[in-house]
């Protein structure tokens, strides 16, 4: 059901209700409070709507709590208007703007944010569609809401703050920035005036060093990398998820207090896995990734809790492995999720993986329909490196004397692996309290996949 079918479907519910049965309009008998809390969960424009419906819904919907406002077909100075006008509450609590930065001028943007900052909105989410086209700068009055306790941006562009202007965003727990344009100084300036800020998201573009060393509240980083390098220097935190692609590159300079990450380095580009290039010794792109990925896992070795997503991933681990290449420990951790595709050329990758992660309980597949690389480039790669190619997948080091749980996964590995199909689901294997072992399957799709 598209989103005007289910806005057109709740507002008819609405309306069905007061044309209820009898004569009896059961709507209307209810609380402004209760009414208000119905008008939070749908688009303020069918809230607003609900005015001309009779003199005791005239003004209801001007003290709900949470405005939702897309100004797709609306002209944003209308908008902007009946809201000024009519809304009445010196509070909002959630405030989400959805809007064009081709279709509405700056100063209507400007307007609308101001007019979410003067009501001490405590959840501030921003929208800003088409803004790779035109980019729009906030107002100053925006890095001043004291009153904000999460913000979430997806697009803008924040690469100066002008210097005459201090963030005071204190009271701010949560900031989600998503396809943002974000310079090191601005970035440096809003963490700075966020001092009880818990949870952070950057997807952004220009930034290329994160320092939160003085971000002493901050547990959770969420990062995303394009094709930019970015540092980051993260003491404190205790959660990290990171994703970037082979194009670029992330240097965990400090995560010394993490106890559980999410990985998921990605193969972004056909150049190298599609032609031969990439088991050419001459573009060295195989040994580059290599090194890009275990020096990323090198900094995660006291982690408890480990998620890699991506075949890709676990592909060039196993050339790492191949190649007998050192591979770092994990002495603490507990608990490993692998989302993946099961081919011969992860089984090395994997079972180095659990040889080196002498404390793990529980290990979970999560087998997906992911892109990869083909098997014939790494093989390939392999024979330029002067390496035995028929064998090269199966594990080597296995005699028999494994723990039950390394042992019971690298069979199930080796099943599924030379399986020609197996169904998306996933796969838990885990030990109790008394080293007893147990294996769930959950398959929680109809289709399969090879």
């Amino acid at each position: 059901m598209s989103d005007d079918c289910r806005e057109n479907h709740s507002y008819r519910k609405i309306k069905r209700a007061r044309d209820s049965t009898n004569g009896v309009d059961s709507i209307s008998s209810l609380p402004d409070v209760i009414l208000q809390h119905i008008f939070s969960l749908i688009p303020t424009k069918y809230a607003i709507r609900t005015s001309v419906l009779s003199k005791r819904w005239k003004h209801v919907w001007s003290e709900t709590p949470s405005l939702d406002i897309d100004c797709y077909r609306y002209k944003p100075d209308s908008v902007y208007e009946t809201i000024a006008r009519r809304y009445s509450s010196p509070k909002i609590t959630t405030f989400r703007l959805s809007i064009s930065t081709t279709e509405a001028k700056p100063k209507q943007i400007d307007s609308l944010i101001e007019f979410a900052v003067s009501h001490s909105t405590e959840k501030l989410s921003l929208e800003l569609r088409h803004a790779y086209a035109v980019a729009y700068r906030f107002p100053e009055v925006f890095f001043t809401s004291c009153s904000l306790k999460q913000l979430f941006v997806e697009s803008g562009t924040i690469d100066t703050i002008p210097g005459h202007v201090t963030v005071s965003w204190r009271s701010l727990k949560t900031l989600s920035l998503r396809g943002c344009v974000l310079s090191d100084e601005a970035c440096a300036k809003i963490l700075s005036g966020s001092p009880l800020l818990e949870c952070l998201t950057l997807f952004c573009d220009k930034l290329e060093r994160l320092d939160l060393s003085e971000c002493l509240m901050l547990k959770r980083l969420d990062v995303q990398c394009w094709e930019q390098e970015l540092q980051i220097v993260a003491p404190r935190i205790s959660f990290l998820s990171l994703t970037h692609s082979d194009e670029s590159k992330c240097e965990l300079a400090d995560v010394s207090s993490l106890t559980e990450a999410n990985v998921n380095i990605y193969c972004s580009r056909r150049l190298g896995f599609l032609y031969d290039d990439f088991g050419d010794p001459e573009t060295g792109l195989a040994d580059s990734l290599q090194v890009l990925i275990l020096q990323t896992l090198e900094k995660l070795q006291s982690v408890e809790k480990l998620t890699l997503c991506g075949a890709f991933c676990l592909q060039i681990l196993s050339l790492a492995v191949v190649c007998g290449v050192t591979f770092p420990m994990f002495k603490k951790m507990e608990a490993l999720t692998l989302e993946m595709a099961i081919y011969p050329s992860i089984v090395p990758g994997v079972a180095k993986l659990l040889q080196n992660s002498p404390r793990l309980k529980t290990i979970k597949f999560e087998t997906v329909d992911c892109k990869m690389l083909e098997e014939t480039r790494l093989t390939n790669y392999l024979y330029w490196k002067g390496l035995e190619t028929r064998q090269c997948w199966k594990p080597k080091d296995l005699d028999g004397s494994e723990p039950e749980l390394m042992s019971s996964v690298m069979k199930f590995l080796l099943k599924k692996s030379g399986d020609d199909w197996y169904k998306v689901g996933s796969y838990t294997f885990s030990l109790n309290k008394n080293s007893e072992l147990s294996f769930v399957t959950d398959l929680t799709q109809d289709w399969f996949f090879r």
